[in-house]
């Protein structure tokens, strides 16, 4: 498990990744049809507060732009 600060919505909380498949570039199948597919780069997060509680309330708050944005930012953390 994993946590890292930041803000959702411009209200500051925490991300805990709980789990997380790292991403992979390339996996070659035996179907030459499907030869090359990318995989990994994703996982199961949660939205705590500051204090580490659980935040379903932040998580409704949310808008399509705000999740891909948090998303980006957990890969960005999971990966580097």
């Amino acid at each position: 498990m994993t946590e890292f600060e930041t803000s959702v919505c411009g209200i500051p909380c925490r991300v805990r990744v709980t789990e997380w498949e790292p991403y992979c570039p390339a996996v070659l199948r035996a179907d030459p049809d499907d030869s090359t597919e990318e995989e990994g780069g994703h996982g199961n997060w949660e939205i705590l507060d500051r204090n580490g509680r659980p935040a379903p309330w932040l998580e409704r708050k949310m808008t399509g732009e705000s999740l891909a944005q948090l998303e980006h930012e957990i890969y960005n953390h999971m990966e580097n």
